[in-house]
């Protein structure tokens, strides 16, 4: 399995890459992942209740697959290929563990948390698309195996797994708790019509 991971690594780490290849390697990195809050902070203004349970559910799959990511860094230290010496490194980063991400841990929970409401399940699918660019450029960039990105794939449906009773009684209730602050703060605006109360 080593020996598949590192020539799957080899094959997509960058070996002279261009300066606009760099660029968007450290876009797709680091950047793209700051999409996704953004996606759920922007959707929470619009969405009836069906979907704000939803973008709830999103959000405890992904603090789940986040503690899950980080009990496994804990219990089994995999280096990451700079570490291990292993080709090209153009992103800095701490040598921390790599298995499994932790951005595409966060990136597919989220997706995998959408996924168990019918009413977001395209939505979890587009999503979860995105994730792509960002582990190939985590491999491309050099501070990733490619065998981390299907740890975060496995990791993010054991998430949603584990936060799938959740669904019925505790995320409705999470969500009218979060709803009060809402629209106390954005009452103003809920009020003229331009936000969902």
């Amino acid at each position: 399995m080593d020996a598949l991971n590192q020539t799957l690594f080899l094959w997509i780490n960058a070996s002279d890459p261009s300066a606009a290849s760099l660029l968007l390697g450290r876009f797709l990195a680091n950047g793209l992942v700051y999409f996704f809050p953004l996606y759920l902070a922007v959707n929470w203004l619009r969405a009836d209740a069906a979907g704000r349970d939803a973008l709830v559910q999103a959000v405890l799959t992904a603090l789940v697959a986040l503690l899950l990511s980080w009990l496994a860094a804990r219990f089994w230290f995999h280096p990451r290929p700079f570490v291990a010496g292993i080709g090209h490194q153009y992103l800095s980063h701490k040598p921390t563990a790599s298995f499994p991400s932790n951005h595409l841990s966060f990136i597919w929970a989220l997706c995998a948390g959408l996924w168990l409401h019918p009413a977001r399940r395209r939505a979890a699918c587009w999503l979860a698309l995105l994730g792509l660019p960002v582990a190939w450029a985590r491999i491309y960039m050099g501070v990733h195996w490619p065998l981390d990105m299907a740890g975060a794939a496995l990791n993010a449906v054991l998430a949603a797994g584990l936060c799938l009773p959740l669904r019925a009684q505790t995320v409705p209730r999470l969500r009218r708790l979060l709803e009060t602050p809402y629209r106390r703060v954005f009452a103003w605006p809920i009020a003229r019509g331009w936000l969902r109360r």
